[in-house]
């Protein structure tokens, strides 16, 4: 590379784990199928304490940070998140993290990795970010005019993701992009020799002075604080103006309105400046310098219609701290500057036209700017979240995940929320009480309690599906709580799950007056149970223990769901719980009470398999 050619530094991405966990919430909840572009953030600054590499390919190994573009769960917006960076504080005066460049962008998602893989990566860049730069740099579609009118400068430090998420795997393909205007080949920007002096960079503090550097960091700080008022962040770009009369500098946000009214004496000595988020231990001239430039200089020659030598201030403070309306400027933040001035001969207006490789005699404007990968080479990059993420948290979302997709195509009215804040009680924890459970679990229900008076028996393990063999021995375990337990085994600590051990009074089974008080709190308890659950699942093994809840679920208005086996036959029926009318129940049909189903019957006939 000519030595007088501008070396600058990409930004290198760097995207928080939950971001890309934010990502795969907002692909599964919001986006779905889409693969069309939408709005993310991110920000950068100055470089601080980060871990330096060494730059092997300079001629003595030379230090360089990069510029870092940083994402969290943050640059994700929905409806919810307002569109910039603004919070309130405790006077209700809106502020924004104002030490910090905020930058906009747009990530597409594809669907499938083939898509990610065959994709022409340059022609999804111009067409997603090449005519924003344009209308920045005030460059119509047809390449001819120069708009004046309002501007939005975004463009300058936006960015671009292209990115395949799995989400059963928890692995994202991704490749970033900080999109340039580039000049055409040979006609890169270059640094300017000043005959004079024989250089093309020199330090700022060296420059200028300490005085004439404190006196631009007052006016780097004036300007912070009007953008302070105005809720705006870390100017990227920003015109410098000095006023020798007065012995003062002035600050302005880069605007064609701001450079428009300056005088043409301000013209012909201002200075343009950028927070360059590189920093380099290399302090002979021309140093490598921050990838904002690129953007700074074809703005300043397509909008501006500036052409020669310019002078433009690498600006990187030692520190930056954030300014309210109560901050005052002090003299100390000028100290240990590592600003570079430096002298750049801009490229002409046509430089920036590329021929049209479908159509030689027409010419076009082009955007680059793909990240490279870790080995240094043009590729994505890839990450695996699944180390990070607790086994809690790949339970949960593993859970949901067939669920959410079945919203995509199949029933994009299915209520999850609903479904995983429901509280069901299950009115048995035999054959049916188990198997419906691990069916809720399915369907995303995450509490259950369970009643039952039983224990685990050496029949059950086999028909059980919460039960093992341990749960048998010494006697049984409860199987209310043994099933409550079991299922937080299975689907982890997002389960609340409990069991009550109860017995439930039938028509027909007697009981003495020894016994009087323990039905009696029974009967209390169900009915607690009953009036807390959302939903009751009956699913007792004998026709009169269902009686009582019934009526229990009927008088509270509740749903109740009633299963029940037989050898040959099957009935599902739900009543209760709705608000236009009463629904039939399980004894709708009858013209006898129900009664000891058990009561003198023989073994195979008392069975609760065999049993009709």
């Amino acid at each position: 590379m000519p030595a007088d050619i501008v070396k600058n530094v990409p930004f290198q991405s760097t995207a928080d784990p939950s971001f890309w966990m934010k990502l795969g919430e907002h692909k599964l909840n919001t986006i779905k199928l889409s693969e069309d572009p939408f709005a993310i953030r991110a920000f950068y600054t100055i470089q601080s304490n980060v871990k330096h590499r060494t730059d092997i390919t300079a001629p003595d190994p030379v230090v360089l940070v990069p510029g870092r573009m940083r994402l969290d769960e943050d640059s994700i917006m929905n409806d919810a998140t307002e569109q910039t960076a603004q919070h309130s504080d405790d006077t209700g005066i809106g502020f924004c993290k104002n030490d910090l460049v905020m930058a906009t962008g747009s990530m597409k998602v594809l669907n499938t990795i083939e898509s990610f893989k065959t994709v022409n990566k340059n022609e999804l860049l111009n067409e997603s970010c090449l005519q924003a730069l344009l209308k920045a740099c005030g460059v119509s579609t047809n390449g001819e005019g120069n708009d004046a009118e309002t501007e939005d400068l975004d463009a300058l430090t936006s960015f671009f993701c292209l990115c395949h998420l799995d989400l059963k795997t928890h692995k994202v393909v991704y490749w970033f992009a900080f999109p340039v205007l580039a000049p055409v080949t040979g006609k890169s920007i270059r640094f300017q020799e000043k005959e004079e002096e024989d250089e093309m960079s020199s330090q700022l503090p060296f420059k200028t002075g300490k005085d004439a550097l404190v006196r631009f960091y007052k006016a780097v700080h004036d300007l912070r604080l009007e953008r302070f008022a105005k809720g705006l962040g870390y100017p990227p770009f920003f015109i410098v103006t000095t006023d020798n009369e007065r012995g003062g500098d002035t600050c302005l946000d880069l605007s064609h309105e701001n450079y428009a009214h300056l005088s043409q004496e301000d013209k012909g000595r201002c200075k343009f400046a950028f927070l360059d988020p590189t920093t380099s231990s290399e302090t002979n001239s021309p140093a490598p310098v921050g990838w904002p430039l690129r953007n700074l200089v074809a703005y300043l020659v397509l909008k501006l219609g500036l052409s020669g030598t310019i002078e433009i201030i690498s600006f990187r403070p030692s520190v930056i701290r954030r300014v309210d309306s109560e901050s005052t400027f002090s003299p100390e933040h000028s100290d240990n500057d590592s600003s570079l001035l430096i002298f750049i001969k801009l490229p002409a207006k046509n430089d920036y036209l590329w021929q049209d490789k479908n159509n030689p005699d027409e010419t076009k404007y082009n955007a680059m700017g793909w990240e490279l990968n870790a080995r240094s080479k043009p590729g994505p990059r890839s990450v695996n979240l699944a180390p990070l993420l607790s086994a809690a948290h790949l339970a949960k979302q593993a859970t949901d995940l067939n669920l959410k997709l079945m919203k995509w195509r199949m029933i994009p009215t299915l209520d999850l929320e609903y479904l995983s804040s429901m509280r069901v009680l299950l009115l048995g924890a035999g054959t049916l009480g188990c198997s419906v459970a691990r069916t809720l679990l399915g369907w995303g229900v995450r509490n259950m309690t369970f009643a039952d008076n039983g224990t685990v028996s050496y029949s059950n393990p086999v028909r059980q599906n919460l039960f093992e063999i341990q749960d048998c021995e010494k006697g049984g375990r409860d199987k209310a709580t043994a099933a409550a337990e079991a299922l937080k085994r299975i689907a982890g600590p997002s389960i609340n799950s409990e069991g009550h051990v109860l017995t439930i009074p039938m028509p027909g089974h007697a009981f003495n007056a020894k016994e009087e008080e323990s039905v009696r709190q029974d009967t209390e308890k169900m009915q607690e149970l009953i009036d807390d659950a959302d939903v009751v699942f009956l699913l007792t093994d004998t026709r009169e223990s269902r009686w009582l809840p019934t009526v229990m679920a009927r008088a509270s208005n509740k749903m109740l769901i009633n299963a029940a086996l037989g050898l040959d036959s099957w009935l599902v029926m739900r009543h209760g719980g709705n608000k236009d009318g009463r629904l039939g129940c399980y004894f709708c049909n009858d013209v006898v009470a129900p009664e000891n189903s058990t009561n003198n019957r023989t073994l195979d006939q008392q069975c609760t398999v065999t049993r009709p």
